[in-house]
């Protein structure tokens, strides 16, 4: 059996790395010029590993396969607590730990822990039409929006409140004190997962013919031959019609995609030579936009410091529309507001913006109000297709990269059974 994958991010990885381990022989297409897809650790611009896309591990569960990577190769990882470690601006305009203000705040409180002593959601209920329904104050939906809704990529009217629900219904206190950052790079993950595979860069697949035999052909015009597929291109390309699949997908197929949306990322990136903050202090949950602020500088000591705005949904549409330059100086007024600096100036900064990127076309899904199945429908396979991808991740492992290395496995293992199958 001879398989090929689409793509060469941590789903693609995670895939390639399982089918070789069974003995199946496997390419990865990649279009872009660097395996990752939208993790990207940059060591150019700070001296230090910096992330210009997925930067944190989410929680210690056992489905968190990234740990044991760091474990297998001996890699530092910072815990961020975001309870003593991370200032808000409150509401009321107070400036805080997150600690003293959930203590302070009742309110706060319950969008962190969600705790809700109310009916569960309808299906078809965005989040914003849930919550306003169990009343949350004006307040609460801000503190929701700036934070929880910003995290999973989209504004509030665009989250299936279900599936949000369920996305936080097995960590405990709501992610609040389970996020980690490899202090090595994200990179080191990942090409220990590509170590000896077979990958073409610059390869991105036009036309994927899966009728009578399985032929990937590339811009360029090679084709590339195989028994099955794993594609774990990002949501916004297939929702585009890239690869153009011949035959065209069974119409369950364009419904999942159809039930999910890709919203816009944005990341602000800054260099200053000195911290700003106390440097016990990594994090800024801020009142306006970008909403959030934290430094991938923190737990290296001392020295020139960064600080990266992270901004989706309607936030990221507002920074994009401003352009580049304009965008970065409006973060810099902003930090410069919310860390009380009035002179601060960068060494060095840029913007990353997921939207723009060819590749990428946004930042991760969104399950939309009334297609809470989506997810589940899109990981279905279609032999000799077979998918993967942070899109195609149960509710609970959305929009992370444990998640996408989860439906890697997942693709590689159903492929794997397959084989087992046949006389």
């Amino acid at each position: 059996m001879k398989a090929i994958v689409i793509g060469a991010g941590m789903a693609g990885l995670s895939a390639a790395f399982h089918l070789r381990a069974a003995g199946i022989a496997t390419t990865v297409l990649e279009a872009r010029g660097r395996i990752g897809g939208r993790v990207w650790t940059d060591r150019a611009f700070a001296g230090i590993p910096v992330e210009f896309g997925a930067e944190l591990i989410h929680g210690t569960g056992p489905e968190v396969s990234t740990w044991h990577w760091v474990e297998k190769l001996g890699l530092t990882a910072w815990h961020w607590n975001k309870q003593d470690d991370s200032m808000i601006r409150t509401e009321e305009g107070e400036w805080m730990t997150m600690g003293a203000a959930r203590a302070q705040s009742q309110d706060l409180d319950q969008t962190r822990t969600w705790t809700l002593d109310a009916p569960p959601p309808c299906t078809d209920e965005s989040l914003e039409q849930y919550l306003r329904r169990i009343d949350f104050s004006p307040a609460q939906m801000r503190y929701v929006q700036r934070t929880f809704a910003n995290a999973e990529g989209e504004s509030m009217r665009a989250l299936n409140a279900k599936a949000h629900l369920q996305f936080l219904a097995d960590d405990d206190d709501a992610g609040a004190s389970s996020d980690y950052r490899i202090l090595d790079g994200y990179d080191s993950v990942l090409e220990a997962l590509a170590q000896g595979a077979d990958i073409r860069l610059q390869c991105p697949v036009r036309v994927l013919r899966w009728h009578d035999g399985l032929q990937a052909e590339t811009d360029d015009g090679r084709v590339f031959q195989g028994d099955v597929a794993v594609v774990t291109l990002p949501l916004s390309l297939l929702q585009r019609g890239q690869p153009r699949f011949d035959p065209p997908l069974p119409p369950e197929k364009r419904a999942a995609l159809d039930g999910l949306s890709m919203g816009p990322a944005l990341k602000l990136l800054y260099l200053f030579e000195y911290p700003l903050l106390d440097p016990a202090i990594g994090a800024i949950y801020a009142r306006g936009n970008p909403p959030m602020w934290w430094s991938p500088s923190l737990g290296r000591g001392d020295g020139p410091t960064v600080w990266t705005a992270f901004a989706t949904g309607d936030y990221a549409r507002e920074l994009a529309q401003m352009g580049e330059q304009a965008a970065l100086q409006h973060g810099l007024d902003r930090l410069r507001a919310e860390s009380g600096q009035a002179r601060l100036q960068w060494c060095a900064a840029r913007w990353v913006n997921w939207s723009a990127d060819a590749y990428a076309q946004g930042g991760y899904s969104a399950c939309l109000p009334g297609h809470y199945h989506a997810r589940e429908q899109l990981a279905r396979a279609t032999p000799p297709l077979y998918w993967a991808g942070e899109a195609s991740a149960p509710h609970r492992l959305a929009a992370t990269v444990h998640g996408a290395a989860f439906t890697g496995i997942r693709a590689a293992e159903e492929i794997i059974a397959s084989q087992q199958e046949c006389p």
